[in-house]
């Protein structure tokens, strides 16, 4: 089971409009002692992230992760918060054996301590069930 700070690969993930694409995650909890993962969505798209810095930037809601400073995407990525999304674990166990879901690689210990520091921004956005899973 993928474990915080891991990059899930989720091929043709299904947004809110039905539209299907692949989809890069970072798992915020421990999934072995949880019923369900949750993650952050990501983009490689700029548009709205315009002159945002390195790591968090709470102004645009966004966690900036350049390749020069982590090697585990191959374009640069922003991070989206503080929407979390709920991946059940059955979910998971099915993807992995298709390979519909897999861990493709995983931030430095140090980025993924920003990240969640940076997500303590966002408190009064994220439910209390979700709170207790990421930071307990």
């Amino acid at each position: 089971m993928p474990q915080p700070g891991q990059i899930l690969y989720y091929k043709d993930y299904e947004f809110d409009d039905q539209s299907k694409r692949d989809k890069l995650f970072v798992v915020l909890n421990d999934t072995d002692r949880n019923p369900v993962c949750l993650a952050l969505k990501t983009t490689s798209k700029s548009g709205r992230y315009e002159g945002v810095g390195k790591g968090c930037n709470p102004q645009k809601k966004v966690f900036f992760v350049p390749t020069d400073w982590e090697q585990c995407f191959t374009l640069d990525t922003y991070i989206q918060l503080p929407e979390i999304f709920e991946i059940a674990a059955d979910k998971l166990l099915a993807g992995d054996i298709s390979r519909k879901i897999y861990v493709s690689g995983s931030l430095s210990v140090e980025c993924f301590k920003l990240l969640k520091n940076c997500l303590k921004q966002f408190k009064e956005d994220i439910s209390a069930q979700h709170w207790k899973f990421i930071f307990k």
